[in-house]
């Protein structure tokens, strides 16, 4: 899909961060958005920041089936298809052991992170199948690769997430529907300030100041331009990528290599 001008692209998370960027960048390249977003104030700051270009925008939730649902019948009765959806909802959990975290908050972290996911997908997955040539991404994470304490229901969510597109991904051999599996590393959006933190905001302010690194546009960039190649799995930052090289090099010893390096890097970055 080298010239996106013209094609029909849906953004969930489009009020901030990865998801804002990439419907900037994609309207520069001439895509007609439809940008969504379950904050309308957000999403409406987004769409005031769009160039030369058509943007259509929708509060959806993303947690919820029936407004996913709805928002996909309007859709394709307004414009009969789309081309490209971009899975980019989420968001995260403060660090907290699983014997501590209320279950309401894995449950809605499931709901947004990954029924948010499979809900859009099976929602336009018809009409994506009848285009010449279509694209589904969907972002899993950093913890989509590695497992990680204190991360449980986030890690959860992502590896869910990649297994999914994974699967789709081979169901979809043999279409013109192209799977891409996004693991980004430490960018910088406002998930860990949107995250529920259990009451955590020094912990808080230092991860967001020392460990997300990469701009939240470098990321968009390198994600439409997976898009254009056809790219299948996409990983985001030297720290994925370091990430992925241990898993698959102990895949079970990974475990206690990875704690002890997360463990010295953030008691490192709590001293400072």
């Amino acid at each position: 899909m080298k010239n996106l001008k013209g094609k029909i692209a849906v953004v969930t998370g489009a009020g901030s961060g990865m998801g804002r960027c990439m419907t900037l960048q994609l309207l520069e390249k001439g895509a007609i958005v439809i940008a969504t977003d379950k904050n309308s104030e957000t999403l409406n700051e987004t769409k005031s920041m769009a160039p030369n270009g058509e943007i259509h925008v929708f509060t959806v939730d993303a947690a919820k089936e029936n407004e996913i649902n709805a928002f996909a019948k309007k859709i394709i009765k307004q414009f009969g298809y789309i081309d490209i959806l971009i899975n980019n909802a989420g968001f995260a959990l403060g660090k907290i052991a699983l014997k501590d975290v209320k279950m309401e908050d894995f449950k809605l972290l499931m709901d947004v992170n990954v029924w948010g996911v499979i809900n859009h997908t099976k929602a336009f997955i018809d009409v994506l199948l009848e285009r010449p040539e279509a694209s589904i991404v969907n972002i899993s994470s950093l913890f989509g690769i590695t497992g990680l304490s204190e991360q449980v229901p986030y890690c959860t969510t992502k590896f869910a997430v990649r297994g999914f597109s994974e699967s789709l991904r081979m169901e979809m051999i043999g279409s013109n529907v192209v799977v891409t599996c996004v693991h980004p590393g430490g960018i910088k959006t406002n998930i860990a300030k949107n995250s529920i933190n259990y009451g955590q905001e020094e912990l808080l302010e230092k991860f967001e100041k020392n460990l997300l690194r990469i701009p939240a546009e470098e990321a968009a960039r390198q994600i439409i331009q997976s898009i254009q190649k056809k790219q299948e799995r996409l990983l985001i930052g030297i720290e994925v990528e370091i990430a992925d090289r241990i898993v698959r090099s102990f895949p079970v010893k990974y475990s206690g290599i990875i704690k002890t390096v997360y463990d010295k890097m953030l008691n490192a970055k709590l001293k400072s």
